[in-house]
């Protein structure tokens, strides 16, 4: 059991191998390549086909192709260079297709067509960012599952901002919603209980931090989709009933017990100042065992008093 997954494209033949893969191991994962993945959404979004089960998503994205298809991203930065290159005097004259050469002129000129350019560098970007950290051999199924989040989360922020809406139930974007389908069936495809499993094992996620940086965050053991396929991960990878249960008493160890470390002394030093209120010079006949209870019942009372109104309005809001 030292093999956790084998890692292919998505061709067809590559997933029968895995799929053949599965059945003779089946605590090993078939798990396709996140940036084959990425790169097949974007093709799917820049160069949208017409055919007859996809007219919803070339009517939306066709202008991309068309983009596309007059320039390359490099031309983005030989922008200045190739408008002096094309209103020179030697431009026209030197080509023998006339035609061509207005076309390009015309296509440098334009603002509008820089404009397009631009916009799709920008709600592209996150795709591209993650396909370049995903694009390594170190170790990153622990980011992958936070990655599609946060890369869609952002893809929709520009496309909002430049269609001038804003992110709530009463603005629509047709384009965007072309765009997330197409991401999202790429993620379904692709998604395994093991990035589940992973998510849930990443400290970080379990940080104040990150948890505050959006709104409607949750951590890991808290929320459903994780926990299911976390849940089935383990049942795969131990199919013993005894192993599971293992498993899952340690994944609850961990949890508690080693994400739930604080990083400083405070909480020990505060303890001691309970003591010293405790077993003071007057009361210096109490028994050890007494004293120790005395300090627990504190500490549990203070410990309660955060579920109440008064812990953040009131005057112990000086505990906090």
């Amino acid at each position: 059991m030292n093999v956790v997954q084998v890692i292919t494209d998505n061709a067809s033949n590559c997933k029968g191998a895995g799929e053949l893969i599965e059945i003779k191991y089946p605590w090993i994962y078939w798990t396709p390549c996140v940036v084959h993945t990425l790169n097949l959404a974007l093709k799917n979004i820049c160069a949208a086909r017409n055919i007859e089960s996809n007219i919803e998503t070339y009517d939306e994205c066709h202008w991309i192709t068309q983009v596309h298809d007059d320039a390359v991203q490099r031309f983005k930065l030989l922008r200045r260079s190739l408008e002096a290159m094309v209103i020179s005097e030697e431009w026209g004259v030197t080509k023998d297709d006339q035609g061509k050469a207005s076309f390009v002129k015309e296509k440098v000129m334009s603002d509008s067509w820089w404009d397009k350019v631009d916009y799709i560098l920008a709600f592209t970007g996150p795709i591209y960012e993650m396909i370049r950290a995903c694009d390594t051999d170190k170790p990153s199924l622990h980011l992958v599952y936070e990655m599609w989040d946060s890369m869609l989360e952002k893809v929709k922020i520009v496309i909002y901002t430049h269609e001038g809406l804003i992110d709530d139930d009463d603005d629509y974007s047709e384009f965007f919603e072309v765009v997330h389908r197409i991401i999202v069936a790429r993620w379904t495809k692709s998604n395994t209980p093991l990035n589940c499993l992973a998510h849930s094992l990443n400290p970080r996620f379990y940080s104040e931090a990150w948890l505050e940086e959006t709104p409607n965050r949750v951590p890991p053991h808290r929320d459903t989709e994780i926990s299911e396929g976390r849940v089935s991960c383990f049942r795969r990878l131990f199919p013993d009933n005894a192993d599971f249960a293992r498993a899952m008493d340690e994944y609850t160890m961990f949890s508690y017990k080693y994400l739930g470390q604080p990083t400083s002394s405070s909480c020990c030093e505060r303890n001691w100042s309970i003591y010293s209120f405790i077993h003071s010079l007057r009361r210096n006949r109490l028994n050890p065992k007494r004293a120790e209870n005395l300090v627990k019942i504190h500490t549990n009372l203070r410990l309660l008093s955060r579920n109440t109104n008064e812990y953040t309005a009131g005057k112990t809001k000086l505990w906090m």
